[in-house]
């Protein structure tokens, strides 16, 4: 495959699963804009492990919260070394899935979900397993000479697109909302 192709490839991957996190997570403010009422609602747990520590005596529900959190998590740390060169430091990639996972959980903030400490610590959790199932890939089919694209900035752009693209998809509902309350 071409080089242009591929980054093609790996644009629309990580475009395609950002907006599937986006839409998972709810992390846009447009409910906040909607509803107004912030400090009523905002449900805030900064102590880590705390949320695990609760759940996990409440039979399979702790699997489906601390493994999705993981699960979603690990295509970021996967799709980013696997298409962009500039991204196969286990430390940048780390970096940026404890960042997006950051990004997430402040956007809840705004729109009624938890937003936990415990969400943040499984989510790069899932970014770093993803990074080491990139590094098994690369060493059992030996791709990583195969994939050499720079544009190590691109993920980045292209993950805060989806983001405003989502934001705008909700302004319809946001406006009829307007002017159905006469605000």
């Amino acid at each position: 495959m071409k080089r242009r192709a591929v980054i093609f490839v790996g644009a629309i991957l990580l475009m395609v699963y950002w907006y599937l996190v986006i839409r998972i997570t709810g992390a846009t403010p447009t409910n906040f804009l909607i509803i107004r009422s912030f400090a009523a609602s905002a449900d805030v747990s900064l102590i880590p492990f705390a949320d695990m520590q609760s759940i996990l005596g409440t039979g399979a529900g702790w699997l489906v919260q601390i493994g999705g959190n993981i699960l979603m998590f690990m295509p970021l740390g996967f799709l980013l070394p696997f298409f962009w060169q500039g991204w196969r430091s286990a430390k940048r990639v780390i970096g940026f899935g404890f960042v997006a996972s950051l990004f997430i959980e402040l956007n809840q903030l705004f729109n009624y979900r938890a937003s936990t400490t415990d969400d943040l610590i499984l989510n790069t959790i899932g970014a770093i397993l993803g990074f080491g199932c990139y590094l098994i890939a690369m060493r059992l089919f030996g791709l990583q000479k195969r994939l050499g694209m720079r544009a190590e900035k691109l993920p980045v752009y292209l993950m805060l697109l989806v983001w405003v693209l989502k934001i705008v998809t909700e302004l319809p509902t946001y406006l009829e909302w307007i002017q159905e309350a006469g605000v």
